[in-house]
Formats: C-alpha cells, structure tokens, sequence
C-alpha cells in the first residue's frame, strides 16, 4: 500500500521517481523490501467457513432451540415417541439446510481457486542488469513493480499506464459499464473522478485489447476494488426478513407455551388436582403449542429456491438470501447491460396525459401501441407522434 496521491494527474517519470522504480522494473532485493514493507497483494478475506460453523448455524434458528427444549421436556415427561419425531424433525432440517450452505461453500472456493493468481512484470537481478520479464504470483506484486499487459490478463493492482498500444479494458466490475474502456498514457486533470482515470488500470478489471506496461502506485486493500472490500467487511450484518419473523414467532411462542403451562399448574392446584399430573398434562400443552414441523417446512421452501437459483447459475451462500431476495420491492440499476441483456425496450409512455403501452422486446421491430388495452395509431395521437419523432431525432442509435 501507499499513501494516497493523484496517480492519474503525474507525468510517468514523475511517477517513477516518487515510487523510485524503473521503465525495466525492480530488483528482487526491491521487491523483498517492499513486500515486508506493505505486505502482500491481497485483499483481507473472512476466513473460510469450516463445517462445524455451518452446522452450528443451522441450530440457532430460534424455533430450532424452541423445538430443543420442547423435546427435553417431552422426554422427561416420558413421552418418548414425540420426543423421538421432534428429534427427527432437528435433524432433517438441520441436514438440508447444512448441505445446501456446505454445497455453496465448495462452489465459492471452486471460484475463487479460478481468479488468476499470476502476472507478468519485469523484473531485474541486480541493480545493473539481468532485466527480464517473468511470471510472479499476484500476491507478490508490490509498488513499483512494472506489469506487462496483454489482451485476456487480468490486472492484479491499480497501476499508471506509461506504454500502451490500443488498449482497452473491461471495467464493468468496478464502474458498471459493459463497454470496454479505451486507455491513453497522458497525465490527466487532477480534479477528475475515479471512473474517469484512462491512464489507469485498475486491479481486478481485465485486458479486452491491445498491449501495455504500467507501473504500480497500490496493491492490497489500498486499491481501488480492495477499498471497496472493506467497506463490505465493515458493513454491520443485519437479519433477512425471515429472520427476524421466526426469532419473533419463537419468541412469542415460549412465552405463549410458558405462560399457559404455568396458568395449567396454578389452576389444577387450585382445583385440587394432582401435582404430577397436571404438571404432566402441562409439559404435553406446552409441547403440543411448538409447531414441530414449522422450521422443517421454512427449511425445505428455502433449499427449493436454492435449487432453483442454482440452476440458473447463481450461488446462493446462504438459504436465508433467498427470502432478502424474495422480499425486494424495488430494485435499482443502471442500463448498461452489465446486469441485463444490454437490450433497452420501451414498455410503457406517459404523453399528453396519457398512458400508452408499447408491446414487443428486444431488438425486433415488431409491436404496438395501446390505451387501456385498445389499440392505436402512433400517427393519429399528435403528443405520441412528435414523442416517437424526438426520440428517434436525438440518438444515433441505429438497428442493422
């Protein structure tokens, strides 16, 4: 890592002397300095999820714990036959949900084991010679090393451009923008955002075109993806919806099953009842007032929608995402295709106080226009015509 400067607005030799490197990069006696100096380039991760921890997390489901406790009850109160089905029941529910999240977890680290691991920079020797370019792990990048790029690389560290011949990088990862990025080697505008920055590359984003060699100013979580991950690492965890429904419910129902147990006694005393018999008769109201099947059932929906995410190619770590999922109302993004299929239709316009709905997708020229399910001729309605005509006069979009 290094301290934050406007990489972007410096002359490359500029840039050299402040990282005090070169055009043919550093030694390794460099490099070793610089590695023990800003450490490795890696962004800190949470460690990976061992199957005890997956496990445990499927029992702390506040209705699994209720289900717990009603089943120590029933096995002291001698009802041994429910106490053996709310077992059951634990463990099924405990087994689905713990291979789904443990199925996930091997296809999270199938991905990772993917990402590339090595790049290609120049590295020297000595300090007088012996300049090569070589293939080192990405975790031993440091400031200053220079990075050869090629088309299909990907870049392991933010780095100033000082060579490049029709580069263009695809940084949808980082800015959401589907189009590749076309790079220049010119000092820029100090005062420019970010996303703005062509003479840089930035780590994790991927060579689309052309060749280039930069030189490096941050690696780790000093980079610009790196900064991202630990804003995600700092964000407070909250409960999905689902969540905090069965901790609520679980909650009212021990104190619903406590309360008229304790009600039971009182009133069977009252009466003159038995002591162990109305604390029997108890135990069993209490116990028959814990929905047994209830977590199973939550459980079981949960691995479905999984399941079904999976096949459309989408990980689901946990099941209790697909109820966050499944309680969006509103969901916000941009159109650049990244998150689409980069095809913009019109559905729907709103002209001289009017709404019209506009059929047909994609980029075939068929459909219709129609006001509360009649349709219409565009060339009849003078606001939806000259709408139609301002649209198709201020583009230059074309369809081949």
């Amino acid at each position: 890592m290094t301290p934050k400067q406007d990489w972007h607005s410096l002359e490359a030799e500029g840039i050299f002397e402040r990282l005090e490197s070169r055009h043919f990069g550093l030694t390794n006696d460099q490099v070793q300095e610089r590695l023990e100096k800003y450490g490795p380039n890696e962004v800190e991760t949470e460690g990976k999820t061992t199957w005890a921890e997956i496990l445990l997390a499927q029992v702390k489901n506040p209705l699994v714990l209720v289900l717990v406790v009603a089943g120590i009850i029933s096995l002291a109160a001698g009802k041994t036959t429910d106490a053996i089905v709310i077992v059951v029941v634990i463990a099924v529910n405990t087994l689905i949900g713990f291979i789904q999240e443990y199925q996930a977890e091997g296809a999270l680290e199938a991905l990772r084991a993917q990402a590339a691991p090595e790049a290609e920079v120049l590295r020297c020797t000595g300090p007088d010679g012996g300049c090569e370019e070589m293939t080192v792990k990405a975790a031993h990048i440091v400031p200053g090393d220079v990075l050869v790029l090629s088309a299909g690389d990907k870049v392991p560290a933010d780095a100033r451009l000082f060579e490049a011949h029709s580069l263009e990088m695809d940084e949808a990862m980082l800015t959401g923008e589907s189009i590749p990025v076309a790079k220049v080697t010119r000092p820029l505008s100090a005062d420019l955002p970010t996303a703005e920055w062509v003479n840089v590359v930035f780590g994790g984003t991927a060579v689309t075109q052309g060749r280039a060699k930069s030189v490096v100013y941050a690696t780790g979580e000093a980079t610009q993806m790196g900064q991202i991950a630990t804003l995600i690492r700092e964000t407070e965890k909250v409960e999905t919806p689902l969540q905090r429904q069965s901790k609520d419910l679980g909650r009212k129902l021990g104190f619903f099953a406590l309360g008229a147990s304790t009600l039971t006694v009182i009133l069977g005393l009252v009466r003159g009842f038995d002591l162990q018999g109305i604390f029997l008769f108890a135990l069993a109201a209490a116990v028959s007032a814990i929905p047994e099947g209830l977590p199973a059932v939550m459980t079981i929906t949960l691995a479905v929608g999984v399941n079904r995410m999976a096949k459309r190619n989408a990980i689901i770590r946990r099941l209790q995402a697909v109820d966050t999922l499944g309680a969006a109302t509103v969901i916000c993004s941009d159109k650049t295709g990244t998150l689409t299929t980069n095809q913009m239709t019109v559905q729907r316009l709103y002209v001289g106080g009017l709404w019209v709905d506009v059929s047909g997708a994609g980029f075939e020229p068929e459909g219709e226009f129609t006001i509360n399910g009649e349709k219409v001729n565009p060339q009849e309605l003078t606001p939806l015509r000259r709408a139609l005509r301002i649209g198709a006069m201020a583009n230059d979009a074309h369809l081949t």
